[in-house]
């Protein structure tokens, strides 16, 4: 399916991150129920509404990639003074763009220019995400900029130098194979069982099962994420069970234990973006 309007494709965006963070219980992340002492649903909330009027620019054709992921970011932190969906928007603003087309987004990253690896690397630098160490080009690196300048670097060039355990830039450059596994996954379970706030926290399960964490990677280590994504796999078999307390313990565990597996929580917004694109809701 495709969508019939920008108006309809940049409300898809909206609407994928207002879901994603109101699913509950999901484990480890910010949900409607509970907070982090820094982070508020609220947060949330503001931020998704925010960056309508830029993804609804994102497609209609209007500006470049990098261009909109630092507007998005600016967006979501003149109302929310703190990093909220970072990861969300760089997956997000390069699909709209394309119309939801994931096959057409590797080409629109080949056709980017280092203008948009600085305007990328600027919103980083405003919003400070956690990241993981890809040592030449890691945007903790000082000397980052003059490179992207003296390289002519773009987006695609960049992404491509991520380790394969960054989920987020790996989906970018491989066509998004784990958020369209994810969408498949949503569907189904939606469509047996009519409940869209358990698909979505059983969509984000299995992708926690299948794929380590980065942002858990690089606040606990390898062999906390190797955990968790086990600890997950675990967790789903007793959801299928009908078991939805395993899940609960999980998410208690996560919390307080201050691990939050974020980057599988983005590759869940689009997974539900996707959906959306084919008839969901």
């Amino acid at each position: 399916m495709t969508f019939k309007s920008a108006e309809e494709n940049a409300y898809a965006g909206v609407l994928a991150l207002l879901l994603e963070v109101s699913a509950n219980p999901k484990p480890g992340n910010v949900d409607r129920l509970h907070d982090f002492p820094d982070l508020k649903y609220e947060h949330f909330l503001a931020s998704a509404t925010a960056v309508y009027p830029t993804f609804f620019r994102c497609a209609r054709g209007e500006g470049s990639i990098g261009e909109l992921v630092l507007e998005a970011v600016k967006r979501s932190f003149d109302v929310c003074k703190r990093n909220v969906h970072f990861g969300s928007f760089m997956l997000l603003i390069p699909l709209i763009k394309c119309q939801g087309n994931t096959k057409s987004v590797i080409s629109a990253l080949k056709e980017t220019t280092y203008r948009d690896s600085l305007a990328v690397l600027e919103a980083f630098e405003i919003c400070k995400p956690r990241v993981m160490d890809v040592g030449e080009l890691s945007l903790k690196s000082e000397t980052i900029r003059d490179k992207i300048i003296s390289k002519r670097i773009n987006l695609h060039d960049w992404l491509c130098k991520s380790p394969e355990d960054n989920v987020v830039a790996r989906e970018l450059v491989e066509g998004y194979w784990r958020s369209l596994e994810g969408c498949e996954v949503l569907l189904n379970y939606y469509q047996e069982h009519e409940d869209l706030n358990i698909a979505i926290v059983y969509t984000y399960l299995h992708l926690l099962s299948k794929f380590l964490d980065p942002l858990v990677i690089a606040k606990h280590g390898r062999e906390v994420a190797e955990y968790v994504r086990e600890k997950a796999s675990e967790v789903l078999i007793s959801l299928d069970r009908g078991d939805l307390k395993a899940v609960e313990r999980f998410d208690e565990e996560l919390v307080e234990k201050s691990i939050n597996p974020g980057s599988i929580a983005d590759l869940t917004v689009v997974a539900i973006y996707l959906a959306l694109k084919e008839g969901l809701i």
